[in-house]
């Protein structure tokens, strides 16, 4: 049983060391996840609205990722949006948060591999009005951009590798446990086998006692009828006793001359 609550107790330890190495690992994505959130606000800042600048940016958009600023930006929200609630589950699902991350991923693949050229006059007017509006030059946000993105897909990834260790572990507590009751199961058909192999034995005992027992009791029983034999003596002579009594009461008086009687 100590050795049983023993087991119990470090599983129980490992499984709540697993479960703060969970907690930790959602904690670094969703950290993860916040930044690259947060840069990519950059592409949506409203304090410009109506302003030549903004219309610069949307310009610029247009250029850089091959579509107008209100459907980028639309679009890339959602997809964040969705990422946000995939990671923020209770109960974690790598393919679901991987390929939410990679519609993501796709949105800005043409951004992230295109090599635009900023030296002819386009360029120019395209980093002039990116860095106004946004604070940061256009070859910064990329890089920052793909050094983000690579930490939200790193921190998926190992969230995946301590839930499947996690998951392992559980199984192997639950093998564990159910080979516990398997051997404590054993053990008490084991205890069972005992306990009928000694009731056995003491009936045993207790037939071969009363055997004996009553052996001693037959010749207890039989012993008065042969110490009758003596009392048969006795009859016999009480009996001679009685036929001799009548032998005298039965003789015939005998009369003499004289008509007396003898």
């Amino acid at each position: 049983m100590e050795t049983k609550d023993t087991l119990s107790s470090c599983l129980n330890s490992e499984e709540q060391q697993m479960q703060q190495i969970q907690d930790k690992a959602k904690k670094s994505f969703m950290v993860s996840f916040r930044i690259l959130y947060s840069h990519l606000k950059l592409l949506s800042n409203n304090d410009l609205k109506g302003t030549q600048t903004e219309h610069g940016f949307i310009w610029a958009v247009a250029k850089l990722f091959s579509q107008d600023v209100q459907t980028c930006t639309g679009i890339m929200l959602l997809n964040v949006d969705q990422l946000e609630q995939q990671l923020d589950k209770e109960e974690f699902e790598e393919i679901g948060s991987m390929a939410t991350f990679r519609v993501l991923e796709t949105q800005f693949h043409k951004f992230i591999k295109s090599r635009f050229s900023l030296d002819d006059e386009d360029g120019l007017m395209t980093r002039k009005y990116f860095l106004e509006y946004t604070q940061i030059k256009v070859q910064q946000f990329r890089d920052t951009l793909i050094q983000h993105m690579e930490s939200v897909k790193k921190s998926i990834e190992e969230r995946a590798l301590h839930t499947r260790e996690y998951d392992s572990r559980v199984n192997e507590r639950q093998m564990q446990t159910t080979e516990g009751k398997v051997d404590t199961s054993k053990a008490l058909d084991a205890s069972l086998v005992d306990i009928e192999r000694n009731e056995t034995e003491l009936g045993k005992q207790d037939t071969s006692s009363s055997s004996g027992n009553d052996a001693y009791a037959d010749d207890a029983y039989i012993r008065p009828i042969y110490d009758e034999e003596p009392m048969a003596e006795v009859q016999l002579t009480i009996d001679n006793n009685i036929l001799a009594t009548k032998k005298q009461h039965t003789k015939q008086p005998e009369f003499n001359n004289k008509g007396g009687i003898d």
